[in-house]
Parts: C-alpha cells; sequence; structure tokens
C-alpha cells in the first residue's frame, strides 16, 4: 500500500515541482542577467527577510496542521480532522496579517527609496504565502498531492509570464517585485477554493476531539516554531545577512545566491520524493507506527539513489553551466558554484528523518541538533566571509548541514534502529565519484557549452555502465518500481521493464521492507 501511495503521490508532486523548477531557472537567469549582481543584491536580501516571515508561518500552525490531520485521517476520522483544519486556517490568516502589517512598517521606516515599492509588493505576499501553506498541508496530511498542482500551476504562469515582461520591457526591480507578489496571490486563491469546498463537504458529524488534543498541538507548534527558527540559520541561507555586514563588496550577495540557487535545484528530485515518502510517514503512525524505522530507512535509500549521483556529478559541471546561462558578470560565483553541490547535499537526507520525529513528537532531537549546528554555521561564516566573501558563507552553511543532518540520523538510528544500506550507499558514491572524474576529464579541456554537454554524456555513459556492472538495485527495489512502470503504456513498459532487470541482483533475498 505504501508503495502505490508513494509513488502516486511522487509523480504528482513530481509534475508540480519539475514545472516550477523549469520556471525558476529560466526566470531567474533571465533576471541575474537584466539586473547583474549589484542591483539584483538588494532584491535578494528583501526576498530573503520576507522569505523569512512566510517561513516562521509555514511552520507551526501549518505543521501542526499537517501532522494531526494526517494522524487521523489515517485513523478513519474525517470529522476531527475537519476540525483541525478550520481552526488551524482562520488562526493562520490572523497572524500572516499581522505579520504583513508588521513588514509595511518595516519598509516605511527603512528601505532605501528608490527600492521602496519593490520592497512593499515583497511583503504584501506575506498574507497569502502563510495562509496557503495551511491548504497546502491538509492535502499532504490527506495524501492527495495532486490537488495542490492547480494552484502551483497557476502562480508559475503568473510569475513566468510577468516576469517575462519585466525583463523584456524593462521594468526593473518592481516589475520583478510585482512579479513575485502576483505569483503569491494566484496560488492563495486557486488552491485555496477547491481545497476549502472539498474538506467542507467531509461529513462533520458529531466531531469530538480528544481532550488532549489542544495540548498536543499547542506544544507540537511551538517545538515547531523553534525548530523552524533553527532551521532559518541552517536551511535558510542565514549567512546573507552575515555577508551583507561583513563583506564589503554587496556583489558577494548575488554571487552566493546564484551558486547556491544553482546547487539547490539538484534538490529538485530527491524533494519530490522525501514529501511523498513523507505524506506516508505521517499516515502511517495513525495506521501501524512499528513500520516507521524501516519506510524512514527505504525513503533515505532512495533519496540516496538519487542524489548522490546528481550531486557528485555536477561538481565538474557546475562552471561551465554558470557561465553559460549567467554569462561573465558572474564569473566571480565559479569557485562557490563548484563547491556548493556537495555542501547542499545533506539537506537532501533532512526529509525522511524529519518527519519521522514530527511523527512520533520527538522534535527535541531536531531541535538540538539543529541549535549545534547553528553554532557551527554562524561561527564558521564570522571567519571566513570576511576574508573569503561567498565562499566563506557556503562553507558556513555546508559544515552546519553535515553536522545536523548527520547528528539526526545518527540519534534516530540509535533511538529507532533504523535500518540504513550503509552498502548500497557506499556503492552508489563510489560510482558517483568516478563518473565526475569522468566529465572533469572532458569539462577541463572545453569551452563552457561544450564542457557541459560533454560532461554530462561522459559522466552519464560512465555511471550507468557501473551501475550495470556492478548491479545497484536489489530484486525489492524492481519490485517497487514496476509500480511505476506498470502505470505506463505497453510500448514503453517493455523496454523500461528490460532496463530495470540490467541493473537489478540476480540472488534473491529475504529482507523485507515496509514500503
Amino acid at each position: 500500500m505504501n508503495s502505490k501511495t508513494i509513488a502516486r503521490n511522487t509523480a504528482w508532486y513530481g509534475l508540480e515541482s519539475l514545472i516550477g523548477f523549469v520556471s525558476s531557472l529560466v526566470t531567474s537567469i533571465a533576471i541575474a542577467r537584466a539586473l547583474g549582481p549589484t542591483k539584483m543584491a538588494y532584491i535578494i536580501y528583501v526576498t530573503w527577510l520576507t522569505g523569512i516571515v512566510s517561513s516562521l508561518g509555514s511552520v507551526g500552525i501549518p505543521t501542526t496542521t499537517r501532522k494531526y490531520m494526517a494522524e487521523f485521517l489515517g485513523g478513519g476520522d474525517a470529522a476531527t480532522a475537519r476540525y483541525i483544519y478550520l481552526r488551524t486556517f482562520f488562526l493562520q490568516t490572523a497572524i500572516g496579517a499581522i505579520a504583513t502589517l508588521g513588514a509595511v512598517i518595516w519598509v516605511f521606516h527603512d528601505a532605501p527609496l528608490e527600492y521602496r515599492t519593490a520592497a512593499l509588493l515583497l511583503v504584501l505576499g506575506i498574507l497569502p504565502a502563510m495562509s496557503n501553506f495551511i491548504s497546502a498541508q491538509a492535502n499532504v496530511a490527506a495524501e492527495t498531492l495532486s490537488a495542490n498542482l492547480p494552484g502551483s500551476l497557476a502562480s508559475t504562469a503568473t510569475y513566468f509570464v510577468l516576469t517575462l515582461l519585466s525583463v523584456t520591457l524593462h521594468w526593473g526591480v518592481n516589475g520583478i517585485a510585482f512579479a513575485m507578489f502576483a505569483m503569491k496571490w494566484a496560488d492563495y486563491l486557486v488552491r485555496l477554493i477547491p481545497t476549502m469546498r472539498r474538506i467542507l463537504a467531509w461529513d462533520n458529524g458529531d466531531a469530538h476531539p480528544p481532550a488532549d488534543l489542544r495540548d498536543r498541538m499547542m506544544s507540537f507548534a511551538g517545538q515547531s516554531v523553534m525548530s523552524m527558527l533553527l532551521m532559518l540559520v541552517v536551511w535558510d541561507r542565514s549567512e546573507l545577512f552575515l555577508l551583507k555586514h561583513l563583506s564589503t563588496d554587496i556583489r558577494q550577495l548575488s554571487f552566493y545566491s546564484v551558486a547556491f540557487n544553482l546547487a539547490e535545484r539538484l534538490l529538485l528530485f530527491p524533494t519530490i520524493f522525501g514529501a511523498a515518502a513523507g505524506a506516508s510517514i505521517y499516515a502511517q503512525f495513525g495506521r501501524d507506527r512499528s513500520k516507521l524505522p524501516a519506510l524512514t530507512a527505504a525513503s533515505a535509500r532512495y533519496i540516496a539513489m538519487i542524489s548522490l549521483p546528481i550531486h557528485i556529478i555536477f561538481v565538474p559541471l557546475a562552471a561551465p553551466v554558470l557561465l553559460t546561462f549567467y554569462g561573465n558578470q558572474y564569473v566571480g560565483a565559479l569557485l562557490v558554484s563548484s563547491v556548493a553541490p556537495l555542501l547542499c547535499l545533506p539537506k537532501a537526507f533532512l526529509g525522511p528523518i524529519q518527519s519521522l520525529y514530527e511523527s512520533v513528537d520527538r522534535q527535541k532531537y531536531f531541535i538540538y541538533t539543529t541549535v549545534f549546528a547553528s553554532f557551527v554555521d554562524i561561527g564558521v561564516a564570522w571567519l571566513l566571509i570576511p576574508a573569503h566573501g561567498a565562499l566563506g558563507a557556503c562553507i558556513g552553511s555546508g559544515a552546519a548541514q553535515f553536522t545536523a543532518v548527520g547528528l539526526m540520523w545518527a540519534i534516530g538510528i540509535r533511538q529507532y534502529k533504523i535500518p540504513l544500506p550503509w552498502s548500497f550507499i557506499f556503492k552508489i558514491t563510489a560510482i558517483s565519484a568516478i563518473s565526475s572524474v569522468a566529465a572533469y576529464t572532458l569539462a577541463s579541456r572545453l569551452s563552457p557549452f561544450l564542457a557541459l554537454i560533454a560532461g554530462s554524456a561522459a559522466a552519464t555513459a560512465v555511471f550507468f555502465l557501473l551501475a550495470y556492472i556492478f548491479k545497484v538495485l536489489e530484486p525489492e527495489d524492481r519490485d517497487r518500481f514496476k509500480v511505476i512502470i506498470n502505470a505506463c503504456p505497453a510500448a514503453l513498459a517493455s523496454p523500461m521493464n528490460f532496463l530495470l532487470d540490467c541493473f537489478t541482483q540476480r540472488p534473491a533475498t529475504n529482507r523485507t521492507t515496509a514500503v
């Protein structure tokens, strides 16, 4: 059951994320080329500040909504899930209105005059962004990620069209800010209406929430907010604040942001799978919590299968990508872009272990490890930024991510006996490293565009050859992938099954799994 659900939700969330990925990639390149690193730096900073406020709104109440709606829906109690959604939605909207008002006051008090209109448009997007999280997480809780697709499509189309108009017609920073403003409101309205209608149609019955539900939700929300405050330091590029105040070159904000944005786009596929698996982890707590460790381990296995090759192979390709798409005005970000793929790799493995802690109400482990990692982040970045700028910020972020994720998994393995597939992780890492060397061998001798094409082709060929030789997949992997393949047209299913068999080990195993 979990395999089919995860596969279905992976497909829907994948489509949503892929559309957003392509759109944001095109628009970010267009904006970077049109504004240049100096003008773009302030927009990046204001967007980051407003993003912090919205990010705080993405946890606490929204994560509480997701966790407890999933728990009661998993237990067959739709009436209580409906009750939770309505209460949390109106509370979140009120908080979002207060946050937006405070941000507007800040703009009129502190924003430079030439950027005031743009900054005002950006902060007015806080309210729809915060309220939108409730509906989005309610759909995740119901394991119907397809319901989030229309809003994402509408917002993506809105942002894409308005951004290209802004660049083409030279509307400058105000045009880019309006595109972001319109995107958030389009997403909010298109997602809210059908979600609200669907949940209101659930049988209300005689909803009698458990007596301790409010206290549990308050405790969970408080821990979530604390977690998010810490995540802002470790995961949300807090180094931008230090860069602005410790570096004398404002362009370093753009160099750091462009390099890290490129690297974090590599998280698209592990994020897709992690979100789908996370939804099932929450629901599994309501069905049979004894299977949570095995489900978490299986999630990590497939994230490793996806993320390790992508991040490791991209290291020698990052510089050609940057020069090809962003141009020579971002040559100062070359070194940062080359190390960023490895330094943001730990984030790919955050989702399953965080979902496990949230599902069992043990966010304290997440908080403890992130507190420690935040000191690592600030200390390393503070030490390195004055001399090394964006590179120092990138190293600080990477050190914190390795620290936080490593400690989280170490605690999870010890406390919940998570059976991670270490031999598989080592095998896929070694194959990816060899493929990366092959890419570098060609890329280092060619112009940026040719280096990108030839390096990618060489790495892909070497990776699949080694995957075939060493048979990276196991029989249970083949069975899971067949869930997806069997849903494809017959003309595609046959060759895909053949390829799947090529990479699968022959000897049968007796290992059991919860997926």
